[in-house]
Protein backbone atom coordinates (compact mmCIF):
# COMPACT_ATOMS: atom_id res chain seq x y z
CA UNK A 1 0.00 0.00 0.00
CA UNK A 2 1.42 3.58 -0.71
CA UNK A 3 1.65 6.31 1.79
CA UNK A 4 0.54 9.77 0.41
CA UNK A 5 3.54 12.31 1.33
CA UNK A 6 2.75 16.04 2.09
CA UNK A 7 3.00 18.53 -1.01
CA UNK A 8 2.09 21.58 0.43
CA UNK A 9 4.41 24.02 2.65
CA UNK A 10 2.08 25.59 4.93
CA UNK A 11 -0.68 24.17 6.43
CA UNK A 12 -1.15 20.57 8.27
CA UNK A 13 -1.38 17.35 5.90
CA UNK A 14 -2.98 14.40 6.46
CA UNK A 15 -1.41 11.56 4.77
CA UNK A 16 -3.84 8.52 3.72
CA UNK A 17 -2.63 5.61 1.58
CA UNK A 18 -3.71 6.80 -1.65
CA UNK A 19 -4.46 10.90 -1.52
CA UNK A 20 -3.28 13.25 0.86
CA UNK A 21 -5.27 16.45 1.33
CA UNK A 22 -3.56 19.88 2.07
CA UNK A 23 -5.29 22.80 3.80
CA UNK A 24 -3.60 26.31 4.03
CA UNK A 25 -4.69 28.17 7.01
CA UNK A 26 -7.40 31.30 6.19
CA UNK A 27 -5.59 34.53 6.18
CA UNK A 28 -6.70 37.45 7.57
CA UNK A 29 -7.24 40.36 5.08
CA UNK A 30 -8.99 43.95 5.70
CA UNK A 31 -12.82 43.36 6.15
CA UNK A 32 -12.28 40.05 7.01
CA UNK A 33 -10.75 36.47 6.74
CA UNK A 34 -9.70 34.92 3.40
CA UNK A 35 -11.56 31.40 2.71
CA UNK A 36 -8.79 28.41 3.00
CA UNK A 37 -7.31 26.17 -0.12
CA UNK A 38 -7.59 22.60 0.38
CA UNK A 39 -5.37 20.58 -2.25
CA UNK A 40 -6.28 16.88 -3.12
CA UNK A 41 -3.67 14.91 -4.87
CA UNK A 42 -5.37 11.90 -5.81
CA UNK A 43 -1.76 9.94 -6.10
CA UNK A 44 2.09 9.85 -5.53
CA UNK A 45 4.63 7.88 -8.03
CA UNK A 46 6.63 5.51 -6.04
CA UNK A 47 8.50 5.34 -8.99
CA UNK A 48 9.26 5.32 -12.42
CA UNK A 49 5.68 5.27 -14.33
CA UNK A 50 4.64 5.21 -18.26
CA UNK A 51 2.24 8.15 -18.74
CA UNK A 52 -1.46 7.99 -18.31
CA UNK A 53 -3.22 7.98 -21.78
CA UNK A 54 -3.75 11.58 -22.38
CA UNK A 55 -7.09 13.17 -23.19
CA UNK A 56 -7.00 14.31 -27.31
CA UNK A 57 -8.54 17.24 -26.96
CA UNK A 58 -7.17 18.53 -23.94
CA UNK A 59 -6.18 19.38 -20.91
CA UNK A 60 -3.34 17.66 -19.83
CA UNK A 61 -2.41 15.86 -23.95
CA UNK A 62 1.27 15.12 -23.64
CA UNK A 63 1.97 17.56 -25.81
CA UNK A 64 0.39 20.62 -27.53
CA UNK A 65 1.18 21.72 -30.45
CA UNK A 66 0.83 25.90 -29.85
CA UNK A 67 0.61 26.78 -33.80
CA UNK A 68 -2.34 24.14 -34.40
CA UNK A 69 -4.20 25.18 -31.75
CA UNK A 70 -4.00 28.76 -32.12
CA UNK A 71 -5.80 27.52 -35.88
CA UNK A 72 -7.92 25.64 -34.26
CA UNK A 73 -9.28 28.61 -32.24
CA UNK A 74 -9.45 31.06 -34.79
CA UNK A 75 -9.36 34.73 -33.96
CA UNK A 76 -9.09 36.56 -30.63
CA UNK A 77 -10.55 36.65 -28.25
CA UNK A 78 -9.95 33.33 -26.66
CA UNK A 79 -8.62 31.25 -24.36
CA UNK A 80 -7.89 27.38 -24.04
CA UNK A 81 -7.01 25.70 -20.94
CA UNK A 82 -3.97 23.29 -21.76
CA UNK A 83 -3.23 21.71 -18.04
CA UNK A 84 -5.37 21.19 -15.34
CA UNK A 85 -4.29 19.19 -12.83
CA UNK A 86 -4.45 19.33 -8.67
CA UNK A 87 -1.68 21.80 -9.13
CA UNK A 88 -1.23 23.65 -12.11
CA UNK A 89 -3.81 25.57 -14.11
CA UNK A 90 -1.96 26.59 -17.51
CA UNK A 91 -4.05 28.50 -20.10
CA UNK A 92 -3.36 29.82 -23.66
CA UNK A 93 -5.29 33.23 -24.05
CA UNK A 94 -5.26 35.39 -27.14
CA UNK A 95 -6.44 38.73 -27.32
CA UNK A 96 -6.85 41.37 -29.97
CA UNK A 97 -5.11 44.94 -30.15
CA UNK A 98 -7.10 46.45 -26.90
CA UNK A 99 -7.73 43.41 -25.26
CA UNK A 100 -7.48 42.38 -21.88
CA UNK A 101 -8.64 41.23 -18.74
CA UNK A 102 -10.22 42.63 -15.66
CA UNK A 103 -8.47 43.76 -12.71
CA UNK A 104 -7.96 41.24 -10.64
CA UNK A 105 -5.60 39.55 -7.45
CA UNK A 106 -5.19 35.90 -6.20
CA UNK A 107 -4.97 35.31 -2.26
CA UNK A 108 -3.24 32.09 -2.52
CA UNK A 109 -1.02 31.90 -5.32
CA UNK A 110 1.51 34.06 -7.22
CA UNK A 111 0.72 34.35 -11.39
CA UNK A 112 2.77 33.92 -14.07
CA UNK A 113 2.77 34.18 -17.76
CA UNK A 114 5.03 33.54 -20.75
CA UNK A 115 4.56 35.74 -23.87
CA UNK A 116 4.22 34.08 -27.16
CA UNK A 117 3.05 37.07 -29.41
CA UNK A 118 2.42 40.72 -29.48
CA UNK A 119 2.85 43.17 -26.33
CA UNK A 120 1.63 43.75 -23.49
CA UNK A 121 1.06 46.37 -20.58
CA UNK A 122 0.56 44.84 -16.52
CA UNK A 123 -0.84 47.35 -14.37
CA UNK A 124 -0.11 46.44 -10.78
CA UNK A 125 -0.89 47.56 -7.02
CA UNK A 126 0.98 51.04 -6.23
CA UNK A 127 1.82 52.56 -9.81
CA UNK A 128 3.97 49.78 -11.40
CA UNK A 129 3.27 49.02 -15.17
CA UNK A 130 5.21 46.13 -16.52
CA UNK A 131 5.65 46.29 -20.20
CA UNK A 132 6.33 43.00 -21.54
CA UNK A 133 6.68 41.46 -25.34
CA UNK A 134 7.38 37.67 -27.17
CA UNK A 135 9.96 35.83 -24.77
CA UNK A 136 9.55 37.62 -21.96
CA UNK A 137 8.50 36.28 -18.42
CA UNK A 138 5.96 37.96 -16.41
CA UNK A 139 5.85 37.40 -12.66
CA UNK A 140 3.19 39.09 -10.19
CA UNK A 141 3.11 38.52 -6.43
CA UNK A 142 -0.07 37.15 -4.54
CA UNK A 143 -1.98 39.75 -3.44
CA UNK A 144 -0.71 42.11 -6.39
CA UNK A 145 -3.94 43.95 -8.02
CA UNK A 146 -3.01 43.23 -12.26
CA UNK A 147 -4.57 44.13 -15.06
CA UNK A 148 -3.09 43.40 -18.56
CA UNK A 149 -3.88 44.76 -21.51
CA UNK A 150 -2.62 44.01 -25.11
CA UNK A 151 -0.17 47.30 -26.53
CA UNK A 152 0.52 47.31 -29.94
CA UNK A 153 -1.18 46.63 -33.35
CA UNK A 154 -0.61 42.77 -33.35
CA UNK A 155 -3.11 40.16 -31.91
CA UNK A 156 -1.63 38.39 -28.61
CA UNK A 157 -1.03 35.13 -27.24
CA UNK A 158 0.34 34.61 -23.56
CA UNK A 159 0.71 31.32 -21.57
CA UNK A 160 -0.69 32.01 -17.85
CA UNK A 161 0.50 29.96 -14.83
CA UNK A 162 -2.17 29.35 -11.80
CA UNK A 163 -2.75 27.27 -8.99
CA UNK A 164 -6.38 25.70 -8.90
CA UNK A 165 -8.55 26.93 -7.96
CA UNK A 166 -7.16 30.02 -9.30
CA UNK A 167 -10.03 32.46 -7.41
CA UNK A 168 -10.05 35.86 -9.02
CA UNK A 169 -10.69 38.63 -6.42
CA UNK A 170 -12.11 41.62 -8.81
CA UNK A 171 -10.39 45.34 -7.53
CA UNK A 172 -10.31 48.76 -9.71
CA UNK A 173 -7.21 49.11 -11.48
CA UNK A 174 -5.32 52.25 -10.11
CA UNK A 175 -3.62 53.40 -12.50
CA UNK A 176 -6.58 53.70 -15.24
CA UNK A 177 -9.25 53.48 -13.07
CA UNK A 178 -11.31 50.52 -14.73
CA UNK A 179 -13.93 49.37 -12.45
CA UNK A 180 -17.22 47.69 -13.68
CA UNK A 181 -20.47 46.28 -11.95
CA UNK A 182 -19.62 42.60 -13.03
CA UNK A 183 -19.33 39.97 -9.86
CA UNK A 184 -15.90 40.44 -7.37
CA UNK A 185 -15.34 36.87 -7.09
CA UNK A 186 -14.94 34.13 -9.67
CA UNK A 187 -12.83 30.78 -10.51
CA UNK A 188 -10.65 30.24 -13.15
Amino acid sequence: MRRARSATSSGPCRARSTTSECSRRSTSVAGGTMPTTTITIPFFATGPTPPTKANAEGPNTLRTRVSELVEKMGPPPWSRRVIADERNLVTLIANRPGGGNRPHWHADFDEWWVVMAGEFRWELTGGVVVEARKDDIVWVPRGTVHHIKTVGTENSLRLAVAMPPATHYFSPCEQCGYDDEGPREWNA
